[in-house]
């Protein structure tokens, strides 16, 4: 393939960043119906009998053609959930990205194997297929591979069930943190899990060596973002609330007097 480090790198961070945007503008284009409906099938959040326009936020009501906010918020849920699952797709059947340590496997295709030394120069190194790695000045080297000329339509399937399970492993995980939010225990626990997930997520990418495949870091940004966006939701929800009570007295003044 011929490319030096750097250039993969901007490959994959780039294209991750530009499929995210693409996802983004993909969930700002689709109706609201259709957005109501994949916020109730997926996130149980329903619209109230007669009111299209009212949701039930886990027990607040929220107009949703009112709040952009709450728009955006759950737009951006949607459209995380789907792109962390395209992104593992990605990386199962068309170019992955493989670690490998002393006495592993090299990949089983051609690949572009760079080792990961302490400083910042990341030397090319020879990799054949199928090859036991052992190189005398690093034990840790990266390997970029294309490996969509592996594939049949059974490792598509199975790697399309990864994809679907790990989207719904995030939907779920958004309602049940939604709801613990609400607890002040809960929401102590979500603090504590967002800053030790994020200070490992930081870490692995500043240390480079570090053995963690591609999968799991996606899933940790992944995990992250979600609680980010749990906690704003619950800072916009008690907003929200205020906002509404403060209407409803300033209403209830002006018809008393």
């Amino acid at each position: 393939m011929g490319l030096d480090f750097d250039h993969y790198r901007l490959i994959l961070f780039g294209g991750h960043f530009l499929s995210f945007i693409l996802e983004i503008c993909l969930f700002l284009l689709i109706s609201n119906r259709i957005l109501t409906e994949l916020m109730g099938k997926l996130f149980e959040i329903n619209q109230l009998h007669n009111q299209k326009e009212i949701l039930s936020f886990y027990g607040i009501n929220i107009n949703l053609f009112s709040s952009r906010r709450f728009r955006f918020s759950m737009i951006f849920q949607l459209a995380f959930t789907a792109w962390i699952g395209f992104l593992l797709l990605i990386d199962g059947c068309v170019f992955h990205v493989a670690r490998l340590s002393s006495n592993d496997s090299c990949p089983s295709s051609m690949s572009d194997c760079f080792l990961l030394e302490t400083s910042r120069e990341y030397p090319k190194v020879s990799c054949a297929p199928n090859e036991i790695f052992s190189n005398s000045t690093s034990i840790n080297a990266i390997c970029f591979v294309f490996i969509y000329n592996e594939q049949d339509t059974l490792s598509v399937l199975n790697q399309l069930g990864v994809c679907s399970s790990v989207s719904s492993l995030f939907c779920y995980v958004f309602k049940i943190a939604c709801r613990m939010s609400r607890k002040r225990w809960g929401l102590t626990l979500l603090v504590l899990l967002l800053l030790g997930s994020s200070a490992f997520v930081i870490t692995a990418f500043i240390i480079v060596k570090m053995n963690i495949s591609a999968p799991t870091k996606l899933i940790l940004i992944g995990l992250c973002c979600l609680l980010i966006n749990v906690i704003q939701l619950l800072q916009f929800t008690h907003s929200y609330k205020r906002k509404n009570r403060v209407q409803a007295t300033n209403f209830l003044t002006k018809i008393c007097f």
